[in-house]
């Protein structure tokens, strides 16, 4: 994305998404109702206004309708934050990302034509289930279309061979980037061994990384 940004609603996600896009270098204003979440972060954002993102004449007045993207992370109002996205939506922003609390929430925001529908609580509970089953992975990536790059450990039956005991080909896996002792080998060359605990960026689909799941 380009260099600024606007986040409506600033509870604990919003505020999260605010602080990391600052962190990376976007410029961001943070909206919010409520003055004691603008204050905590004042001194954070480029910019924190008291305001209701409901109405537009506010959103225009303070710029949102130039901004990059807008994601509206209103959670705990349902009407709000629909309202909200279909006012940002109005005003052209380039990009609309929004929170949904709900699968009926989530059909609203896709005919509101929001450009991203994020659930994170939903994504999370995936996430943390998807990890208690396999151990190894470290994190991974849902690409869509059921394509997923996985991040997995090597454990201590994977320790001294080559790329060739993961069978990778016979399942149509890519691995595309091992890190080992804090170098990154990309492309994988085929002779490196696997030392306890170096870490495997796999590309394929969630069925054949599980086939995979049983060398590592």
């Amino acid at each position: 994305m380009k260099g600024n940004a606007t986040v409506v609603g600033l509870g604990a996600f919003g505020s999260t998404v605010a602080l990391e896009l600052t962190r990376l270098g976007i410029e961001v204003l943070g909206i919010d109702t409520n003055a004691t979440r603008v204050g905590a972060l004042a001194d954070q954002l480029d910019r924190a206004v008291i305001a209701d993102a409901r109405d537009e004449r506010v959103l225009r007045e303070l710029g949102v309708h130039e901004s990059d993207v807008v994601v509206v992370a209103i959670g705990e109002d349902i009407e709000a934050n629909i309202l909200t996205t279909l006012v940002v939506k109005n005003m052209g922003a380039p990009q609309v990302w929004a929170k949904a609390l709900n699968a009926n929430h989530h059909k609203i925001l896709e005919k509101l034509g929001a450009d991203h529908i994020v659930n994170p609580e939903h994504e999370i509970g995936l996430r943390v289930a998807r990890t208690l089953t396999y151990p190894h992975v470290l994190d991974y990536i849902n690409l869509g279309d059921d394509q997923f790059i996985s991040e997995v450990s090597a454990s201590e039956c994977l320790q001294g061979k080559t790329i060739e005991a993961l069978h990778l080909d016979e399942h149509d896996i890519k691995c595309l980037v091992i890190r080992n002792r804090g170098m990154v080998l990309a492309p994988p060359p085929a002779a490196h061994r696997f030392e306890l605990g170096d870490q495997i960026v796999l590309l394929g689909t969630l069925a054949r990384l599980r086939k995979v799941s049983k060398y590592l």
